[in-house]
């Protein structure tokens, strides 16, 4: 028979999760199936080698573009730099993610339905009111789970609007050049690259067309890798924090007397020693899949952030007409740091304020099997629940005004180079 708390999960894991749903389909569309309960595997080895086929055809045209037009200036071909670059992080979040598919499948799956609070065995004992802690609990995940949808959903709104720019540009300029300058009808690729093809008579094999479109799907599959992979991050980590709060809560009520009678307290405080441990390998199996593209992001993110300071220092002495796009393509990328940092921070946080709450219960009036609980409590944690870069700094607020003063520093240096 199930107890309180587990049809309390149930309830929880049937919810509609709009963030977690398209990040589950982001990273399906590159042939990451992170949800294989909800969906067949089956198409995500074709949707794979076609996603890393056509990455690297428009990786292959960018880099030719960059080729032809070094010796004009960096302006003439830093979009073509900032396109590249996302495209190759993209393919190796993509690689990565299914190198640590098994990893994924179980966070995510683990994440959904709560089953780090399943059968704890705190509903087991003889508590003194457990619909009004299961109506707790059950408040606590679910405001958990609006956070990220609203968290992810933000991001969303934020990456589609480079897509959409990309995506529409070509059209919009069409009928400009058609309808108000009336110079020439002729489609435009949607950004700087020189694309391979073979002339055979009057025929040009790949055609303009499918050429025109295989460009076209590069913000996608940037889209797709960046909202993708990045908000998985953000659902796994907040729901981290939510555990570590919900531990939080239940330690502070240990020695409340309206909540557990002073003759099961041993027995709760090893159900919450129990969901500390299992906190603390969930923990683990975040940092085993992230540690090292963090640090991956993090370089990417730095270099794309100097040269996006670059093309806005151009633009001003060019044109404004830019700059609108330039500006929520910076606020992408510097979103996509943060998220990292932000929500780390917040784990971070709440694994500190666990300590105090380890020692602030009123453990001394309590029996010796109880201390000794306390005491090895204390002990284990005063391990935090930090998220690493690669190995060689920790996800906080600290790496990220780093991050941002690392790009400042880089941009100086390029403008002071391209100067000279």
């Amino acid at each position: 028979m199930k107890n309180q708390l587990d049809q309390e999960l149930e309830t929880i894991d049937s919810l509609t999760k709009p963030g977690l749903t398209w990040v589950e389909y982001s990273a399906y569309a590159l042939g990451v199936n992170i949800a294989p309960r909800k969906r067949s595997s089956w198409p995500c080895s074709f949707l794979r080698i076609f996603a890393l086929l056509v990455n690297l055809f428009i990786i292959h045209s960018l880099i030719k573009f960059i080729i032809a037009n070094y010796k004009v200036s960096f302006e003439a071909y830093v979009e073509a730099v900032l396109l590249s670059f996302q495209l190759s992080i993209g393919m190796v979040k993509m690689m990565h993610f299914q190198l640590f598919l098994e990893s994924c499948v179980e966070l995510v799956e683990t994440t959904e339905t709560g089953d780090v609070l399943r059968n704890l065995g705190l509903f087991d004992l003889n508590l003194a009111n457990k619909s009004a802690l299961r109506k707790t609990l059950g408040s606590m995940l679910t405001k958990s789970w609006v956070a990220i949808n609203s968290q992810v959903m933000f991001f969303f709104k934020i990456v589609c609007m480079p897509v959409l720019y990309y995506c529409l540009r070509p059209y919009f300029q069409y009928m400009y050049d058609c309808y108000i300058v009336k110079d020439t009808c002729e489609m435009t690729l949607t950004y700087p690259a020189i694309v391979a093809y073979v002339q055979l008579g009057t025929h040009e094999i790949p055609s303009y067309w499918v050429r025109f479109y295989l460009l076209q799907s590069g913000p996608v599959w940037c889209f797709f890798a960046v909202f993708g992979f990045n908000s998985l991050f953000v659902v796994l980590t907040n729901h981290e924090a939510c555990l570590l709060e919900i531990l939080r809560y239940l330690v502070r009520h240990s020695t409340d007397d309206a909540v557990v009678p002073k003759r099961s307290r041993p027995q709760y405080l090893r159900c919450c020693a129990k969901l500390f441990t299992r906190i603390s390998r969930h923990h683990d199996q975040i940092e085993l899949v992230f540690k090292y593209i963090i640090l991956v992001q993090c370089i990417i993110s730095s270099i794309l952030i100097c040269m996006l300071l670059y093309k806005i220092s151009t633009v001003l002495e060019v044109g404004i007409v830019w700059m609108g796009m330039i500006m929520v393509y910076l606020l992408t990328i510097t979103l996509e740091i943060s998220l990292y940092n932000v929500n780390a921070q917040k784990v971070e946080t709440q694994s500190e304020l666990l300590f105090s709450d380890w020692y602030n219960c009123d453990w001394y009036d309590e029996c010796e099997d109880f201390k000794c609980i306390i005491k090895l409590m204390l002990m284990f944690s005063r391990r935090e629940f930090v998220l690493s870069v690669g190995g060689f700094a920790n996800l906080s607020h600290g790496l990220l005004v780093q991050v941002f003063r690392m790009s400042g520093n880089f941009f100086l240096l390029l403008r002071n180079m391209n100067n000279k």
